[in-house]
């Protein structure tokens, strides 16, 4: 009877240790950063069909995160670049099972895209190599990012 109970109960853990969580992004990740470029590539707009790619989208843009927990935010417009720097650490809400990096900009604050206001912005992990702004929860555009790989 013992060995029954102790079966089962091996049954069980073996079960809902199999059932986690495939939404979690960078669960089990090591989440050491290295230097990486997260390149701007995809545009959506509230409108159907507004989704731009390339050289299309109103402006082309990019991360650069460091071990050190600093940025580096680039965007070209119109033939101007401008440039924002500031510091990120990874974060997790109580209430969501997604990863973010929350950003807080030290200079060029106008380039923060997202609800908080100036100078503040959150990037969601969609996957490991996909990030997508918050911006579009607060009417502006859905910005896509993909980890440069060169």
């Amino acid at each position: 009877m013992q060995n029954r109970f102790l079966f089962l109960v091996t049954i069980i853990l073996l079960f809902t240790a199999g059932c986690t969580n495939d939404d979690l992004v960078l669960k089990g990740k090591d989440l050491q950063f290295s230097s990486q470029k997260w390149r701007l590539v995809q545009m959506t707009g509230s409108f159907v069909n507004s989704t731009t790619v390339g050289e299309a989208m109103d402006w082309q843009e990019y991360y650069i995160f460091n071990p050190d927990g600093s940025f580096i935010k680039s965007r070209e417009r119109d033939g101007a670049v401008l440039e924002a720097t500031g510091t990120f650490e990874v974060v997790e809400y109580d209430n969501d099972d997604a990863d973010y990096l929350e950003l807080l900009f030290e200079t060029g604050g106008e380039l923060a895209g997202g609800c908080y206001g100036f100078g503040r912005e959150t990037l969601q992990y969609v996957t490991e190599d996909r990030l997508q702004s918050s911006w579009m929860a607060c009417d502006g555009p859905g910005l896509f990012y993909e980890i440069q790989k060169d």
